[in-house]
């Protein structure tokens, strides 16, 4: 079998002058991880559009590269949330189930498989329940793997 072509970023290592200089996120990057636990107390429940920021500030330029979301063991039949930002409220998982028995793996929605980070509305990852939804008490894990540098 004969190579074909190269990949767009593998062409650019070979040839690096100015105009191929590739974002280290993208080849050779560094991987982080946020891991973080949303509580909701048995006397609460997070409703339709109710939100809870997760992990810390994404840095601008940052690539997301996978979502972990394990939900609480006590949830209604309709329990699942958005996994997104204020700029898209699924942009990672749409309607992920919250339910303890399984866990998400993202992103599961197109535009949010190797998203780079804009620093605009994109930088802080949020757990929000869909309209017509809702999560009862319970801890949700979720984890946010991201590459930079």
């Amino acid at each position: 079998m004969a190579r074909k072509a190269y990949s767009t970023n593998y062409e650019k290592v070979l040839d690096p002058s100015g105009a191929n200089i590739i974002d280290p996120g993208l080849v050779g990057g560094k991987v982080r991880v946020i891991t973080d636990t949303v509580t909701i107390p048995a006397a609460a429940t997070l409703g339709s559009t109710d939100y809870v920021i997760v992990g810390t500030k994404l840095p601008t330029g940052s690539m997301v590269t996978g979502i972990k979301l394990v939900g609480p063991a006590v949830l209604s039949s309709i329990s699942s949330v958005n996994i997104g930002d204020e700029g898209d409220l699924d942009r990672y998982i749409a309607l992920g189930s919250a339910i303890s028995t399984y866990v998400q793996f993202g992103p599961s929605v197109a535009t949010g498989m190797c998203y780079q980070i804009t620093g605009t509305t994109d930088n802080y990852i949020r757990v929000q329940v869909p309209n017509g939804r809702e999560v009862s008490s319970g801890t949700i894990k979720i984890t946010v793997e991201y590459v930079v540098e």
